[in-house]
């Protein structure tokens, strides 16, 4: 598909071709080829055994049950979590949970093969994962009793005003009066103080929560640990799955995600409007950070680096004003002559939730056509970094992978200072640089 016009762009000043840094992790690279036996030796055969019980031929609400198993994986191992989580996350409803019923393996006769695929302690995860209420536990147990998000905001906000004097304080009297620095769990930035942390520390009892069996209804008693690996897998969980389909059905208008309402006729897919779910997953952070924690504040897992290391709480008025702004651009406002008003829209969703890649890319194309290089890497890298963050996409129309390529190859042709002008020149995008260097997987 050559034509003559295709080397045509909006500015270029060089014939040479700098390196351009992607900043995508090795972990990300290695999902984003498809060398799954570099993330884990095992990871292909699991897969297997997945589409070979029919995983695959089952549908999950945006693709199959096989995609979805293997995509909240995905984001789990992206997140830096332990083995037992990532296996967990991979079979997470294999019994069937609270949520499903999808019962690919037998509760009764295949509990002692599973142990056999993924080891004895990721079966046992995951057989309690399928075992307790968790939307009770998530909902009724933690959410419910927490502050609202619009209190998490302010106390978190509070919080870390009161830190950034603390440390300019100190700064300004020298070292030797600086506070000591608190331990930190692997890969975490240590649970904090302050309102926040006060707030929601005494949610989960020492000894942990106790629940009731989804089958038999006798009590369950789930450790903090386990409190804290199901919340950061709900965490994953929801954000691979959730779009404006199931806002519809349970009428999710205000974003607080209850699962209240009842529009079961909403017709699948619907529109595909992105989500509004950012704002309860950031007190889920904020919980997996302050509550669920050691004796010394600790957080019990690796948090994950979304909502800036769950240090940050998206009030559902903000997630809302984002997303309708977005959701202006991109459907009301995609052509030349309307850039213009789409800027300002994407803006508008960008200020209102820093949390999401997409606006950035799209922001990254308007500066890219218009030749304002630093904006426009400036946007595409920072759409790099989240999509990497999250590993998955909020506007689902397009997959993560599509999204992620396309910030590179943004982010590309701005360190460049190039850029197609012709239908044909965009067509022939989509190579993005450093294919060749070699990566790490380890975290």
């Amino acid at each position: 598909m050559d034509d003559p016009e295709q080397a045509k762009t909006a500015a270029q000043t060089s014939s040479e071709e700098p390196t351009v840094a992607a900043e995508v992790p090795g972990i990300v690279r290695a999902f984003l080829r498809g060398e799954l036996s570099r993330v884990e030796p095992q990871l292909p055969g699991w897969l297997d055994t997945l589409a070979g019980v029919g995983a695959g031929e089952c549908w999950h609400k945006k693709s199959s049950f096989k995609a979805h198993l293997y995509e909240v994986y995905k984001i789990c191992k992206i997140w830096g979590q332990d083995d037992d989580v990532c296996r967990c996350a991979l079979f997470h409803s294999a019994y069937s949970n609270s949520y499903v019923n999808l019962a690919i393996f037998k509760e009764g006769t295949d509990r002692g093969r599973l142990a056999e695929i993924v080891g004895p302690s990721a079966e046992e995860l995951i057989h309690t994962f399928c075992i307790v209420p968790r939307h009770n536990m998530v909902y009724d147990d933690l959410l419910a009793r927490a502050p609202s998000a619009e209190e998490m905001a302010a106390m978190a906000a509070a919080d870390a005003a009161a830190a950034d004097a603390a440390a300019a304080a100190a700064s300004a009297s020298g070292p030797g009066d600086a506070a000591p620095a608190t331990g930190t769990a692997p890969g975490a930035s240590g649970g904090g103080g302050g309102a926040l942390a006060a707030a929601l520390r005494r949610l989960i009892p020492e000894a942990g929560l106790t629940v009731k069996h989804i089958k038999t209804g006798e009590p369950l008693i789930v450790d903090r640990l386990t409190v804290a690996r199901f919340l950061l897998m709900t965490m994953a969980d929801f954000c691979e799955q959730l779009f404006s389909w199931q806002d519809a059905m349970f009428e999710n208008g205000d974003g607080r995600l209850l699962y209240a309402g009842a529009n079961a006729g909403s017709l699948w897919p619907g529109a595909c409007r992105p989500g509004l779910w950012h704002s309860a997953l950031s007190r889920m952070g904020a919980l997996l950070r302050h509550a669920c924690v050691d004796g010394q504040g600790r957080p019990l897992v690796r948090l994950p680096p979304v909502f800036e290391g769950c240090t940050q709480v998206l009030t559902e008025a903000d997630q809302l004003a984002a997303r309708d702004a977005y959701w202006e651009a991109v459907t009301q406002h995609t052509e030349v002559t309307q850039h213009d008003e789409a800027l300002r829209l994407l803006r508008t969703a960008v200020w209102h939730n820093p949390h999401v890649a997409e606006p950035h890319v799209l922001l990254a194309q308007i500066h890219c056509q218009r030749g304002q290089w630093a904006e426009a890497s400036r946007h595409a890298a920072r759409g790099v970094a989240l999509l990497c963050e999250w590993g998955t996409a909020w506007d689902k129309r397009m997959p993560w992978e599509a999204w992620i390529a396309m910030a590179r190859v943004l982010q590309h042709g701005a360190s460049r200072q190039q850029w197609p002008i012709t239908p044909f020149g965009m067509l022939n995008l989509g190579l993005v640089p450093g294919l060749d260097e070699p990566y790490d997987v380890v975290q």
